[in-house]
């Protein structure tokens, strides 16, 4: 907008060059500015303009703009542009250019034609925006939401959808479908035509549901071969559920291998068969594996007398309930390493339930079963109370400033007497809250609420401070991060490996990095796995690493060991 606003401006003024050159001394505080003659030399560049480009201003006088092309846009992009601007007409665009050290940035650009006494122009001027920030959350944006093999919209695309549905449904009291289905025998695939072949299958699977898909956004692929399809209409149940099958009616034909596949589907419909996304994708998936029964392709839509619908649910909540009552769970600790220096400067605090029956279930299986009980907050409060515990007794081997880290649900932040308690934790064990670290996912800023805001100043007032986590998978609203008092970035770690293989990876970390430094904001790489990553996240100025390259969880006595071996 300031760009549009500026070149407005310029063409409603009568101006000589003397003039434009002290316009250019007012637009150097706010925007990229260059001027070429006619033939598009360039005659004057500001300081912003050599700051983005890497270029010193030698470099680029008597240069044209062919010095930056990126090769990004076609050679018929550039000669619209010079159509527009040779007829006197003013041009809008966005721009990628390249610099000097071969990094590629957006510009936001309008370029306004000065016209000599013969009403052809002899100059230009070009005014342009930084818009590489935007560029870069919206790919980060759409790998969030969406499978990077198939390109159809992921889980967590998935579970917002189903918010939305639900929210309608309930407004509107119209019914809505799940279809969740899965590709019989996808194993034997992989295992006997190789995993390539595998995923040349997924794609072409992909492909030809898309075909069918009579809504935007309505296939996901949720899971390996697992896919969802929600159906709006239920009058088309049957219909859709004919079509989906139908995809596999013929061969899927990869180099020399020729195969059939079949499909087995289970259909459930809000709100008869679940009133929430929990409960709908399990009545679905039982009525898949009842499909499973017939062999072949087929579909069932979910009836109550299908079993393995809440048994084993009600069973796991009991336990769960047993568990906390009984002061059954473990924290184990992950090392957090400052990158730049190598020292070890804390330890983020996971949970882990062990049951003789069900076995062990880490904390990325457990806090989601948590919520789905509505034991988040109760579990959230023992994590606080026993991780401040055990770096108070921890003190003597730590450093003043070794934080513990901990993850905390928005809504259980949200609660009256949430601040109170932690209050009390810290005083009862007389830790500094500057020890205290809360990571609070991306995900949750979705839904970020005045109530939220004024919570967590009031926490970074008590000095506690506040992490994004899973920072890149969200994509919450950027605004918040000048509203809410953080501290940090965590960028997930399916951003952070293979930097050295995936460059989309790699240029994903470096625009989260330097996002987070723009704002005066920290960033903590988790998931690192390889010491090339570690190299290339230390080139890129990330302060904080954490994984198991560097170090496995540890329970509280082989962390207290490992302490002390680095001292």
């Amino acid at each position: 907008m300031q760009e549009e606003s500026n070149s407005k401006i310029l063409e409603s003024m009568d101006f000589s060059y003397e003039q434009l050159v002290n316009l250019k001394a007012a637009l150097d505080k706010t925007s990229i500015v260059a001027v070429t003659d006619r033939k598009g030399q360039i005659m004057m560049v500001n300081d912003q303009f050599c700051e983005i480009s890497k270029y010193s201003r030698e470099e680029l006088i008597g240069q044209d703009h062919r010095v930056l092309n990126s090769g990004f846009h076609p050679k018929s992009f550039f000669k619209e542009m010079w159509r527009a601007i040779g007829l006197g007409q003013t041009w809008h665009g966005e721009i990628c250019n390249r610099a000097k050290d071969g990094s590629l940035y957006w510009v936001k650009t309008t370029i306004v034609p000065f016209l000599g006494e013969n009403k052809i122009p002899n100059q230009y001027i070009s005014i342009r925006t930084d818009i590489t920030a935007q560029k870069n959350i919206k790919k980060i944006a759409h790998i969030a939401y969406h499978d990077d093999l198939t390109g159809l919209p992921n889980r967590r695309n998935l579970t917002k959808r189903l918010e939305n549905e639900i929210a309608n449904a309930m407004r509107t009291k119209t019914p809505f479908a799940l279809f969740f289905f899965d590709i019989n025998r996808f194993k034997n695939i992989n295992d006997s035509l190789g995993h390539k072949v595998g995923d040349l299958f997924l794609k072409e699977l992909s492909a030809r549901f898309r075909g069918i898909d009579i809504q935007t956004n309505s296939f996901y692929r949720v899971n390996g071969d697992e896919f969802v399809y929600v159906l709006e209409d239920v009058s088309l149940i049957d219909e859709m559920a004919e079509k989906i099958l139908d995809v596999c009616m013929n061969s899927f034909i990869f180099d020399t291998y020729e195969f059939y596949a079949s499909i087995s589907l289970g259909i459930s419909v809000y709100p008869a068969h679940g009133d929430s996304a929990a409960k709908l994708l399990k009545t679905a998936n039982v009525a898949m594996n009842a499909a499973k029964v017939k062999n072949g392709n087929s579909y069932n839509v979910y009836k109550k007398e299908m079993r393995g619908t809440n048994d084993q649910f009600l069973r796991l909540e009991t336990k769960l309930h047993k568990a906390l009552r009984e002061n059954a769970f473990e924290l184990y600790y992950e090392p957090k390493y400052n990158l730049q220096t190598n020292e070890l400067i804390g330890a983020e605090a996971l949970i882990q339930w062990v049951d003789e029956e069900i076995g062990t279930m880490m904390q990325e299986q457990l806090i989601p079963f948590a919520e789905q009980c509505g034991l988040i907050h109760d579990i959230g409060s023992w994590v606080i109370r026993n991780a401040v515990k055990q770096l108070q007794q921890w003190q003597p081997i730590v450093s003043p400033q070794f934080k513990i880290s901990v993850n905390v649900s928005t809504s259980h932040i949200n609660e009256n007497d949430f601040i109170d308690q932690l209050k009390t934790i810290l005083e009862e064990t007389n830790l500094n809250p500057n020890q205290l670290e809360l990571e609070i996912s991306e995900m949750s800023m979705l839904d970020c609420s005045a109530e939220l805001i004024e919570k967590i100043q009031e926490l970074n007032t008590l000095g506690i401070e506040i992490s994004i986590d899973d920072f890149g998978t969200g994509y919450s609203p950027l605004s918040y991060l000048r509203e809410v008092a953080v501290t940090s970035l965590k960028i997930d770690h399916s951003f952070t490996q293979d930097l050295n293989l995936v460059p989309a990876n790699a240029k994903m970390v470096s625009s989260i990095i330097s996002l987070a430094h723009a704002l005066g904001l920290q960033v903590v790489a988790e998931g690192v796995a390889n010491g090339e990553d570690l190299a290339i996240l230390k080139e890129l100025k990330c302060e904080f690493v954490q994984g198991f390259y560097l170090s496995a969880p540890l329970s509280k006595d082989e962390f207290a060991d490992y302490m002390k071996s680095k001292v």
